[in-house]
Formats: structure tokens, sequence, C-alpha cells
């Protein structure tokens, strides 16, 4: 374990999939219950949020290929991450999201400002680059 005492592979799978605790909260909503079918608005009633914000992160998650749809007027989605290494790394998460939820939620909650940060360093870099000093 490392950064925030999460796996490896966890910080890897949140870093790239998981930018917010709702996603997350959906994602594993569906892999509890891996052989029923969640419309948005069954995702809503279950997690008390929107359904506008259920059905993006529906989508969102269904584009990163966790989860699959029927793509109907009114899709329905269910849990089916097309990689055996993004299954595990979902298991492993929902695990330590039940023992440690503080570090896994810190975890993503520290990822924007590292964004931010990044993206104003490369305007500072790019200043200084073309001899723009101020």
């Amino acid at each position: 374990m490392s950064d925030a005492g999460l796996p490896p592979r966890v910080q890897r799978f949140i870093t790239t999939h998981i930018d917010s605790l709702e996603k997350l909260e959906v994602l594993l909503l569906l892999r509890a219950h891996p052989g029923r079918e969640w419309t948005a608005s069954s995702v809503s009633l279950e997690l008390r949020i929107t359904e506008l914000s259920a059905a993006a992160r529906l989508t969102d998650l269904t584009a990163r290929k966790l989860l699959v749809s029927d793509g109907g007027a009114a899709p329905v989605y269910r849990f089916s991450p097309a990689s055996s290494e993004d299954a595990q790394a979902v298991t492993e998460l929902a695990a330590v999201y039940g023992a440690r939820r503080v570090s896994v939620i810190s975890f993503i909650f520290s990822r924007p400002l590292d964004k931010v940060r990044g993206f104003a360093e490369a305007f500072v870099l790019k200043k200084d680059k073309d001899g723009d000093n101020g």
C-alpha cells in the first residue's frame, strides 16, 4: 500500500476512471447487484441523487467499458467490465472502500487539485519557455 494507504491497483483505477464520489457510488451499486438491470431512475432512487446525474454517471461508466447498456430509448445498464483487470480492480476497490472509506474519498478529492495544479504549471512553464517573465 502506498499513497493514502490504498493499493496501487486501486489508485490506478481511481485515477483512470473515478472523478467523483457519486460515480464511485453508482459503480459500486451496480457491482453489488451484477444480475440486475438498472435505469437512471432506479439508480437515482437508490442513491438519492438526481436522475440527470445518475444518467450522466451511467453513460460515462458505460463509455469506460465498466457497464453495458442496451442502448434503448430508456437504457438499462448492468455491471460488466470489459477486462478482467478492471473487474479485479473494482472488486478490490469495493473491499478497500468498505474498510477505508475516508482514505478512498480523500484520494478521489485530492485528484482535482493535482489536475488544476498541473494545468496552472503548464502555463507557467510555457510563459518561461517563451521568455515572457512578466
